[in-house]
């Protein structure tokens, strides 16, 4: 899954590079989590970036057994090629997820290590996304897919990330679902880097740019006072 993420690029930035302007002022993120409201593009409107909670909260979530407080946080690509659950959002309601960066736990015997992953022209990027109307307001899931060679050395899913093209595709109105799905394949290991980084990043409350930073296994203590 994809729990966190970060978003440490100046708003003039992100306007420029996606050619879209915020409707509210924006400040970096470098820890962002669930239920939190983070820059999204909507399809319906491609020339701004709008802040919305994570999480979408469908109908059916409402009366399965699945619990979540937030939400629906990721949708799976499989889910969207094999099931008609997401069939209306895909094709009328995708979403641009601004990112310069994701994390991901690896399992130790250590206990969980905090790694992230970033491109390596360390420029923003753009997760796939769907949105819905929730409780009167816009919401966001990200789509994950299966790793790239890269990203299974820490975990068994990853993001979509789309590339410069697909980004643009992504928001077009007319865009055919058939090729959304083809989309959604994973991002070339390549073209991505990836390094651990502090524990204190296991705690939502901390937001710090220091948090994006390389450290060794040596440094990560498990005292976050220590940290930061």
């Amino acid at each position: 899954m994809c729990g966190r993420f970060s978003i440490g690029t100046s708003q003039e930035m992100l306007e420029d590079y996606f050619d879209a302007k915020f409707e509210e002022t924006f400040k970096p993120n470098y820890n962002a989590a669930p239920s939190q409201s983070l820059p999204v593009i909507l399809n319906k409107d491609p020339l701004h970036i709008i802040l919305a909670p994570w999480g979408i909260k469908p109908v059916w979530l409402e009366h399965s057994n699945i619990k979540r407080k937030d939400g629906l946080i990721n949708i799976r690509a499989e889910t969207l090629k094999e099931k008609a659950t997401f069939k209306k959002d895909l094709k009328e309601r995708r979403c641009l997820v601004i990112s310069d960066g994701y994390y991901e736990w690896k399992k130790t015997d250590k206990g969980k290590i905090p790694y992230r992953f970033i491109l390596k022209k360390q420029m923003p990027f753009a997760f796939a996304g769907l949105w819905e109307q929730n409780e009167g307001e816009e919401r966001f899931a990200v789509i994950t897919t299966t790793p790239n060679k890269m990203a299974v050395k820490v975990h068994h899913r990853m993001p979509v990330i789309l590339n410069m093209k697909e980004k643009d595709a992504w928001l077009d109105a007319d865009l055919d679902p058939i090729k959304a799905l083809k989309m959604l394949d994973p991002y070339p290991e390549k073209e991505m880097e990836y390094f651990e980084v502090s524990k204190t990043l296991n705690s939502a409350r901390f937001n710090d740019i220091r948090l994006t930073q390389k450290i060794s296994n040596s440094q990560n203590i498990i005292d976050k006072s220590k940290n930061f």
